[in-house]
């Protein structure tokens, strides 16, 4: 079932966004399915949407707590505002189902 992984980053700004993405790399991780990013009051939010919760849990720990801690190290960045949910729907041209 996809899993979705809202993360609302209070404070952020897309320097330090882009801080991030940069320490993850070019690839894109297996099972990611939709990746939204965006400026919102006060900070930053991400929507990803993955294949299954194993798939995200497998890129969380090879990937992102690694490039977040490199962010943090430089920019006071908290990796820690993360928040999983179900995904009921999910479509779109882009989705390989």
């Amino acid at each position: 079932m996809p899993f979705g992984v809202l993360q609302e980053m209070p404070g952020v700004s897309p320097e330090e966004y882009r801080l991030v993405e940069q320490h993850l790399g070019p690839d894109r991780p297996p099972g990611l399915l939709a990746h939204v990013a965006g400026p919102v009051d006060g900070g930053w939010r991400i929507i990803n949407i993955w294949q299954d919760e194993d798939a995200f849990r497998r890129f969380q720990s090879e990937r992102l707590i690694r490039a977040a801690g490199l962010a943090a190290q430089t920019d006071g960045f908290d990796p820690a505002k993360a928040a999983g949910f179900r995904a009921v729907t999910v479509d779109g041209n882009e989705m390989p189902f």
